[in-house]
């Protein structure tokens, strides 16, 4: 399931406007966008998780030599309009 932030962040930038137009933009248009939005990011979530594997992947060996380091925090959960 892809997530409603996603879906949401991808329909703005699909519909070319910035956060604060996306919130006076009708029903219908953001509709629209959504639809588009699902469909291009289900495409590519399986490359998308594929790729986060293989970095997890790398990451989580390269910490488990480095015993006496903390777990980097997640460089992906940041907010999107920072």
């Amino acid at each position: 399931m892809i997530p409603d932030e996603a879906v949401e962040a991808a329909a703005r930038v699909l519909c070319g406007v910035t956060a604060d137009m996306w919130k006076d933009q009708p029903t219908r248009i953001k509709d629209k966008y959504r639809w588009e939005a699902i469909a291009a990011l289900e495409a590519a979530a399986p490359h998308l998780m594929a790729a986060a594997w293989d970095e997890g992947l790398e990451v989580g060996l390269v910490s488990a030599v480095r015993i006496d380091s903390a777990p980097d925090a997640n460089p992906y959960r940041k907010d999107p309009d920072a």
